[in-house]
Formats: structure tokens, C-alpha cells, sequence
């Protein structure tokens, strides 16, 4: 790992990715669409001794993710950590919505993959992928959709791209972000780099190294149903707030 970047950097799972990483001594491009939240993430590494730069580009935006890659032609790891989590369901949820969500989770994966395969000397893709996959539901319809369909497409990328000695992993989140000490954004970023150095396993489920039984939102529904669960869990993610209808 000589230069990583990483499409999709927020707070949680994507700056602990640019932080392990970059502890590694790889040299981290973070890229998201909010310069002013990007700058912010840099300067905080920076004051742990980690060096990142940052690009502000949407995803979402194929002609400016083609840019992308051309202006950082030098990169040998990619991580697709882009993805719209929302809640929806299958009767009431808008079509174009819908789209929409299927274009940051899944086609913009294929159109980012395609430009980095593209690029001088692609070595590794890993794609951050989710239990829902497994585990359709009515309140997360677009979401399992999604990383289902995303599921499918890293699995042919691993068989396709070991042609040209480029490594692809699916990494399958199975859990919340800061929900128990194995979901904590820092350990989860270390499975990244677990499976970026052993380049060998199509798919890495984390936690537990096999399929969970229950999906992330049926955790979070068990957890919600204890009141004193839900308080902290609600001050840990206090945007799920607007979600409680799906927890009863």
C-alpha cells in the first residue's frame, strides 16, 4: 500500500479509514463531496502525524469521477466506502428516489472501479458492502437492493480483475457504526487494512467472519426496544431520531 484512496469520507467508518491506513504509512487521498468538512478531516490527522490530501467530488458525478482518477493517476488501493442508507419501502418510496440510490450505491461503485482499473497500477479494491445484502426487509428495501446487487458485482470484479493481478474484496459490514465495542469505526477500518495486506478472501464478513443471522436493522430494532438501549443509542446516532417509526 503505497497511496490509498478512499471515495466516501465522513466522520465515522471513512475518516477511521484514512486514520489506520495512514498509521500503516500509506499516503491517503480522502474524497467526498464537502471541502470544508475534508479540510477539517486532514488537519485532524495531521495532528496525530498522519499526512492525507482531499479531493471534493461527487461520486454520483461519472464525468467528475473520471477527473478524479485522472488528476490522481498514481493511486494502488481504492476503497468504495460511498453508500444512502435511508430507510424506505417497497410501496411508497419514489421511484426516482429509488434510482438515486441505486446510482451512489452500486453504479457509481462500477463507474469508480472501471477509472481505477484504468489508472497506472491498480493493485487492490475494496468495497464496502452490508449485511442487508443477505437480509431484504420492507423498511430497508433500496438498501438491501442495493448492496445485494453491489454484492453481485464485487464477486464477478474479484474473479475479472485477478486477471490483471488486481485484488477485490466485499467488505460485509455487518453491524452500526458505534454500536458495541467490535462496531467501534476504528476496529472496522482495521479489517480493511486486515484484508488489503492478506489479498486473498472474495468476501470478509466483519464482525464474526460468517453471515450474520439477523440484519443490521433487526439489531437495531432489539436494541431501540429496551429503553435505556434507546436513549444511548439515540445519543450516539442522534439522526436516527427521525427513523423511530421504523423501531417500533
Amino acid at each position: 500500500m503505497k497511496r490509498v484512496m478512499i471515495l466516501g469520507v465522513g466522520a465515522g467508518f471513512g475518516l477511521a479509514l484514512a486514520r489506520q491506513f495512514g498509521r500503516q504509512g500509506a499516503a491517503v487521498v480522502m474524497v467526498a463531496r464537502n471541502a470544508l468538512k475534508l479540510q477539517d478531516y486532514q488537519d485532524q490527522l495531521a495532528d496525530e502525524g498522519i499526512t492525507a490530501t482531499w479531493q471534493a467530488a461527487d461520486a454520483t458525478d461519472f464525468v467528475q469521477l473520471a477527473q478524479l482518477f485522472k488528476d490522481e493517476n498514481e493511486i494502488d488501493t481504492l476503497i468504495y466506502n460511498v453508500g444512502i442508507t435511508t430507510p424506505d419501502d417497497p410501496i411508497h418510496t419514489d421511484p426516482h428516489d429509488m434510482e438515486a440510490r441505486l446510482r451512489a450505491n452500486v453504479t457509481s461503485a462500477v463507474a469508480a472501479c472501471q477509472s481505477f482499473l484504468a489508472t497506472a497500477h491498480p493493485e487492490t479494491i475494496l468495497i464496502t458492502g452490508g449485511g442487508a445484502a443477505l437480509h431484504p426487509s420492507p423498511v430497508t428495501t433500496s438498501l438491501a437492493m442495493s448492496k445485494a446487487a453491489l454484492r453481485s458485482y464485487t464477486l464477478a470484479l474479484h474473479t475479472a480483475a485477478a486477471a490483471q493481478g488486481v485484488y477485490v474484496g466485499l467488505m460485509t459490514i455487518q453491524g452500526i457504526a458505534n454500536v458495541g465495542p467490535e462496531m467501534a469505526p476504528d476496529r472496522v477500518a482495521a479489517a480493511y487494512v486486515t484484508a488489503a495486506q492478506q489479498r486473498s478472501a472474495a468476501e470478509i464478513f466483519y464482525p464474526g467472519g460468517v453471515p450474520s443471522k439477523t440484519s443490521e436493522f433487526d439489531q437495531l430494532k432489539q436494541l431501540a426496544a429496551d429503553p435505556q438501549q434507546r436513549a444511548a443509542l439515540l445519543a450516539a446516532h442522534p439522526e436516527f431520531a427521525k427513523y423511530q417509526k421504523y423501531l417500533k
